[in-house]
């Protein structure tokens, strides 16, 4: 390819080439836009085309699981009567063929929340960060705290899963003051109820001598 001297050109040949370049660049927007409007298309093709199926399998799913856990209740109290035990308000309960051939799980997905209170035992946990300062080993027991405990979310708020990951640190502590502010801590969180699930298999034979476990696993809001 050869090259061009810019300067050895004229006014209306360096016009010319400017053209040139505006041009193919407006050809390239407008193709880009065409492109994007042509994704677009495809894009709400696709969620037309399947949206209706899944919310009325949901819809369907959603009654089939309500029903269960009506029809699960009493067999969970005979359970509890059977075995000398007070029917407790557990998360989930299992139920399974003799031969383990089949197997449903049905409850609830729970996610760990504080009720407010958590700061009175993290004003506390802090006082003791606060005391480890300025000796090697204890500094890097603060620095393992820090890791785990000061992670905050977009919004500033504690995650109660990392926050229980501090239980762990008790032991090494080895302190009243961090065991009382874990303590108040750990009665501050509460976990919330968030939405009902049946998950499961059973082993389904395919003929020919192929038997597999074929698993689901559904939720409902």
């Amino acid at each position: 390819m050869t090259a061009i001297d810019i300067t050895a050109l004229t006014d209306e040949q360096k016009a010319q080439i400017a053209a040139k370049f505006a041009a193919e660049e407006k050809e390239k927007k407008a193709k880009k836009a065409a492109d994007k409007k042509l994704l677009k298309g495809l894009e709400n093709d696709v969620v037309l085309k399947v949206i209706d199926f899944f919310i009325d399998k949901r819809n369907d799913l959603e009654d089939r699981i309500v029903n269960l856990f009506k029809e699960i209740e009493p067999v969970i109290e005979l359970r509890a009567e059977v075995f000398g035990n007070e029917k407790r308000e557990q998360d989930s309960h299992t139920f399974t063929l003799d031969d383990g051939t089949a197997s449903v799980k049905v409850g609830w997905n729970v996610r760990p929340s504080f009720n407010g209170t958590e700061a009175e035992g993290i004003v506390k946990i802090q006082q003791y960060m606060t005391s480890l300062a300025g000796e090697t080993e204890n500094e890097k027991i603060l620095m393992d705290m820090i890791k785990i405990f000061l992670k905050t979310d977009s919004q500033g708020n504690y995650d109660p899963r990392k926050v229980r990951e501090l239980n762990s640190m008790r032991d090494r502590a080895n302190s009243d003051l961090f065991n009382e502010g874990m303590d108040i801590v750990n009665e501050a969180m509460i976990d919330i109820r968030t939405s009902r699930y049946a998950r499961g298999y059973k082993m389904v034979d395919f003929g020919d001598g192929i038997v597999k476990r074929v698993n689901f696993n559904f939720s409902i809001d």
